[in-house]
């Protein structure tokens, strides 16, 4: 069953808490906290616009194609701008803020490049554009390996959905190519607890599954994903469980052209 807006707004809200340290170096590192004006495309629900809101930051606008999830960040981010509107092609006039950035969201779109361009265009001389987060499927590791299988799936799912599984090994080189100066590209460490929250092992099989809905063979392989959810527990419950997606971010400047 695909997710609700609902249930997607809890799944950016996980991602945010994997990413919490990335994001806390590089606004400090990029001084996006010192700022007037920030811009979060592809906002989704708002989870990093009421971050941001709620920071020093004078003002902070988020942008999001699907009005679903505008509805939402208008509660859940009250003092912040919402505009619902398409990354590659911004309502909003050239170098009108300090810094603009993006969470998981050019995995997503059809033309990562022309949205770095949209989000260079927008920014301001001497402010920067950053992406905090962008997964990359081919470098995944599971353990037990019986669980490799997902990985497949997953990956096969998203490109069906018309994702890039593959979108965090390309930062560097559209960054470059987008005319971005002092570029900074690194990967996401990871680091596992003894012991995972039940609610965050819960939110992983709702997006598995709603993933799995994607492949041709739905059947079968939600069959088979019953006995691998089973060892993907029981992994958990013994301490043996190891998932990693390396996970990419990038930053650089604008410069005058």
């Amino acid at each position: 069953m695909p997710l609700s807006p609902r249930d997607w707004h809890q799944r950016f809200e996980l991602q945010s808490q994997w990413t919490q340290d990335t994001r806390d170096h590089l606004y400090s590192r990029a001084g996006v906290l010192k700022s007037q004006r920030v811009l979060d495309v592809g906002c989704g629900t708002g989870v990093l616009t009421k971050e941001l809101s709620q920071s020093s930051i004078n003002s902070t606008i988020g942008l999001d194609i699907k009005s679903e999830y505008i509805d939402i960040a208008a509660s859940f981010a009250p003092t912040a701008f919402l505009s619902l509107g398409d990354a590659h092609i911004m309502p909003f006039k050239s170098s009108v803020f300090d810094f603009c950035l993006c969470h998981y969201l050019l995995m997503w779109v059809e033309n990562p490049l022309a949205v770095l361009l949209e989000m260079k265009r927008v920014t301001i001389p001497g402010g920067a554009v950053l992406v905090l987060a962008e997964p990359d499927y081919g470098g995944r590791i599971d353990y037990p390996q019986k669980l490799a299988v997902l990985n497949e799936w997953q990956t096969t799912a998203l490109q069906n959905q018309g994702a890039n599984p593959f979108m965090g090994r390309k930062l560097k080189a559209i960054f470059h190519q987008a005319g971005l100066n002092d570029i900074e590209v690194g990967v996401i460490g990871a680091q596992w607890k003894n012991a995972t929250p039940e609610h965050e092992l819960n939110s992983e099989w709702e997006i598995i599954q709603s993933d799995l809905e994607f492949l041709i063979n739905t059947s079968e392989v939600m069959k088979s994903s019953e006995e691998i959810r089973k060892i993907d527990l029981a992994a958990w419950a013994t301490g043996e469980r190891i998932i990693y997606v390396p996970t990419f971010y990038a930053w650089g400047k604008v410069i005058k052209d």
